[in-house]
């Protein structure tokens, strides 16, 4: 393919992304991404098109192409007058993973809508920046409970023992997606002050709760939770079996 007919098919590509029809829209974009780096210049030019569907697509092909480049305009696009495409940009900034974004984002965690809040949170434990780390445990008395889940996890993934204190609250949230993210952090925060904590979960309300719980056990790998796993394994549930049999592996449990 020559360049005036390479241009040709990257313009009706770009077109296609505003296409009323989803499974299009969806196709031109991944035929744009698989073009490679070509396509960057155009996707910044249709950054600007009236077309929300066109912007959000430009966003999410540039988040997925690394273009680091992108990193100031996708900021800008957290303003977009689409919330979609908000959402969309608060995803590529965790992709391309610039601390620059660190502050829109967070800005965008604090006063955006919950679709682009939750994305917001996902994106800052990305971003590796503990300047993030007090708003996202503001964000776990948000009333959104994936706002909440999303937000403990990145505090987890953020490695700061601020964290474990709101963390171990949160092992009481209402919700229990939110309470099974909440030990999966404490676990990856290596928080072994919290084994009790965990240790009830193991026997609560809601089977999210009881499999992040026993995860957190395995990788605490305190020897008191050595009974309670082996209790928990004698279940009907298969997959609270398993995760606790793992556990009891990373303990050293040997029977």
């Amino acid at each position: 393919m020559g360049p005036s007919s390479n241009l040709d098919y990257i313009s009706k590509l770009i077109a296609a992304l505003g296409n009323v029809n989803h499974d299009i829209r969806e196709s031109a974009a991944i035929d744009l991404i698989e073009l490679g780096n070509v396509v960057i210049p155009y996707l910044h030019q249709a950054l600007q098109n009236s077309d929300w569907h066109v912007r959000q697509y430009a966003v999410w092909g540039l988040g997925q192409l690394g273009d680091k480049q992108a990193v100031d305009p996708i900021i800008n696009a957290l303003n977009d007058a689409n919330e979609e495409v908000q959402e969309r940009a608060a995803t590529a900034l965790g992709e391309l993973n610039n601390k620059r974004a660190t502050e829109p984002l967070i800005n965008a965690l604090q006063t955006a809508k919950p679709a682009v809040q939750r994305a917001a949170a996902h994106a800052l434990g990305s971003l590796k920046d503990k300047q993030a780390v007090p708003p996202l445990i503001a964000a776990l008395q948000y009333p959104d409970t994936l706002i909440r889940s999303r937000a403990a996890l990145s505090l987890g993934i953020l490695g700061d023992k601020r964290a474990v204190k709101p963390l171990r609250a949160a092992l009481n949230d209402p919700h229990d997606w939110t309470r099974g993210k909440a030990a999966e952090a404490l676990g990856l925060l290596g928080a072994v002050k919290t084994v009790d904590d965990l240790i009830k979960l193991l026997n609560a309300h809601g089977h999210w709760s009881r499999y992040f719980a026993a995860w957190s056990l395995g990788e605490l790998k305190d020897p008191r939770a050595i009974q309670p796993l082996l209790n928990a394994s004698n279940t009907g549930d298969v997959f609270l079996k398993r995760h606790c049999i793992k556990a009891l592996i990373k303990l050293g449990y040997k029977p």
